[in-house]
């Protein structure tokens, strides 16, 4: 079972376990606003409201954004310095949870500016973490990792312990989203070691539960069934049976993968009973999942066919289409293992289609806020040509009145002459505002524009503003590149994090350069690897060429930076590049922003070529190499082992013939 079902859970779980305190929260709230308002400028009074407003933001984000806004108008009536940023990264927060990204970062850069200002030391190091949370729900690892260690930083300065061990679980997931699992790890520990000293109980629990996932993810079934129980122990003493139940699920996937059917039947039982009680769905349906993926392990076939069927109602009926793709993945492969090839050809094919209906709803969402941020534009337009007009009909208006009204000519003249050059001085002025204005929105069209381009190939931005929607398209022959660099553990150890971040940056803004000037699209990075490939969007036949002679430079300039830093006896990177060519399928996808991706065994064997090479060489794969043999002087390897893939022609590639 996948493990972002355990991910989504522990939000839900987090999400319902705040739902009792409502009635008591909101009479406190109440009472505390209302001495806001008959003029209490109590520091106290404060004080209280955050932590209301802290308590209540999982339960109800948009009460909270509403209510840190009201707060916020009154510390800033009292200059009350030290409540202003957070209650500003309260509503980025709140934004952040109604999945608002965009609006949290902004709210967070407005918290931040405030937070140096006034030296707020703790402030500080609480935005960044929030920070750190949203880059990482938006996929932008090194950046999240960049702020974490920004939070922490500070914290250590104060030598804030509690608030240390958030970052460092926080640090701990950052690295297992990289892959990095052995620093995840540790920084896991170091919060336990934190949370133990100062009892902190529910903290305990996370950190626990995620050593044991990354020790599922790592097939060390044994030591995450240790840290899952530990985990299970307190959420037992703790009477929360939400959590217990999702804990038992990741036992029951434990046990399945050591092959003790009968244990992994049993938590899973223990689950479900545990999801009833609580009216848990989500936990209802990795029930089944989780039993269908245990009896399919057992080759019961008819048993997974039903708990899969059971699953596809419940998912259904709630809406879960992500756990859909899982549901109907697993029955595809349950029935051709039957041999009923029809069957699985249907589930395949309901596979395929959820997953393009998934990716057009979030493109269509993305789209959707692209049109809202023009219409909000064009809004801004109308209102001040509809305030302009607005004020013209008042000054005629006016000027009906005075002429009907007033007797005396000589002051009538006077008067008249004074209201028409006021109007014609104001008019003139509200002309320079909306042409400042459309100035402005102009400028506002052409960041969005030059965003889109950031994001995406030129003509799949053109395709998508013109269409509103840009199809998936499959290319024949394309020329996939990964770099990987070798010592990136060590250089981490040595080097400071803003070193090592800056020290990848400056390597990638070279790659970004080189693969420029051989029109190759850069697909990716991811942690420490680089991915790009050559004959899209736009197809050539030159591009098995164009990434070989792309490679070629960059592993130069790899090594003359290296001969640089041994100069120096600074650290340097060890490079590993592998190319494959072959057929892709490429379109735009995205959850939670747009990203323009390749897909097929291209990019898989491309991938192969890289984790198969050797440092500062570049491994090419047979295809690639009877595409530019005539162009390129290569060493044959041999048939070499390439993990999931059977034996392999491969190749290094020392230069080029001329």
């Amino acid at each position: 079972m996948s493990l972002r079902i355990q991910f989504l859970l522990i939000i839900c779980t987090f999400l319902i376990a705040n739902n009792g305190l409502h009635g008591q929260e909101q009479e406190l709230r109440d009472s505390l606003f209302l001495e806001l308002e008959q003029g209490s400028n109590d520091t106290l009074v404060f004080f209280e409201l955050c932590q209301c407003i802290n308590r209540n933001l999982y339960n109800n984000p948009g009460q909270s954004v509403a209510d840190a806004k009201r707060v916020l108008g009154y510390a800033t009536a009292a200059s009350y310095h030290r409540v202003i940023p957070k209650m500003i990264m309260y509503q980025g927060i709140g934004y952040d949870l109604n999945g608002k990204y965009d609006s949290a970062i902004i709210m967070y850069d407005s918290a931040i500016v405030i937070a140096e200002r006034y030296k707020l030391k703790i402030a500080q190091g609480s935005i960044y973490n929030n920070y750190s949370i949203v880059y990482s729900i938006l996929g932008q690892l090194e950046l999240s990792l960049e702020y974490c260690l920004k939070a922490l930083d500070i914290f250590e300065q104060l030598g804030d312990t509690s608030r240390m061990a958030k970052i460092y679980n926080n640090l701990g997931s950052r690295y297992s989203e990289m892959g990095m699992n052995d620093k995840a790890i540790t920084y896991y520990q170091q919060a336990i070691t934190i949370n133990v000293k100062h009892h902190k109980l529910n903290r305990l629990v996370k950190n626990y539960g995620n050593i044991g996932t990354v020790y599922l993810t790592l097939e060390e079934n044994e030591k995450a069934l240790e840290y899952y129980t530990k985990a299970y122990m307190i959420q037992k003493d703790l009477d929360n049976k939400l959590d217990m139940s999702i804990t038992l699920s990741n036992m029951a996937i434990t046990y399945k993968n050591m092959n003790k059917f009968d244990w992994a039947l049993s938590f899973a039982e223990q689950s479900y009973t545990l999801a009833l009680e609580t009216n848990d769905e989500i936990g209802k349906l990795v029930y089944f999942i989780t039993s269908a993926e245990i009896y399919k392990d057992q080759e019961f076939y008819d048993k997974a066919l039903k708990n899969y069927k059971l699953a596809e109602t419940l998912a259904n009926s709630i809406g879960a289409k992500q756990n859909l793709l899982e549901i109907y993945d697993g029955m595809a492969e349950v029935y051709a293992k039957m041999g009923e090839y029809q069957n699985a050809y249907t589930y395949n094919e309901k596979f395929n289609d959820e997953r393009v209906s998934i990716l057009d709803h979030e493109k269509n969402k993305a789209l959707d806020k692209i049109k809202e941020f023009e219409e909000e534009k064009s809004q801004t337009e109308i209102d001040l040509l509809t305030k302009d007009a607005a004020i013209r009909d008042l000054m005629i208006r006016r000027q009906k009145i005075i002429r009907n009204s007033v007797a005396g000519a000589g002051s009538l003249i006077l008067l008249i002459a004074i209201l028409i050059w006021s109007r014609y001085r104001y008019v003139k002025r509200m002309k320079n505002h909306l042409a400042k204005k459309n100035v402005i929105i102009q400028d506002e069209r052409d960041k969005a524009d030059d965003l889109l381009l950031n994001i995406l190939p030129a003509a799949t931005a053109e395709e998508l503003k013109n269409k509103g929607h840009s199809k998936t398209r499959s290319f024949e022959r394309v020329t996939v590149l990964f770099t990987d660099f070798k010592g990136f553990t060590r250089m981490a150890e040595i080097l400071s994090p803003d070193e090592l971040v800056a020290e990848i940056d400056h390597c990638f803004k070279a790659f970004d350069i080189i693969i420029s000037e051989y029109n190759i699209e850069k697909i990716k990075t991811i942690g420490d690897a680089y991915m790009c490939a050559g004959g899209l969007p736009v197809p050539n036949k030159t591009n098995p060429v164009d990434v070989v002679n792309a490679a070629l430079d960059i592993r130069k300039f790899m090594l003359n930076l290296k001969e640089n830093r041994i100069r120096k006896k600074e650290p340097y990177f060890e490079i590993r590049i592998g190319i494959h060519t072959g057929p892709v399928v490429a379109g735009i996808v995205g959850i939670k922003k747009f990203q323009y991706d390749i897909w097929g065994d291209t990019v898989n064997i491309a991938s192969r070529m890289e984790s198969s090479g050797e440092e500062g060489k570049i491994n090419i794969s047979g295809t690639t190499y009877s595409l530019i043999k005539e162009k390129f002087e290569c060493i044959h390897r041999g048939k070499i082992v390439a993990k999931n893939k059977g034996v392999m022609d491969m190749y290094f590639v020392k230069s080029d013939i001329s």
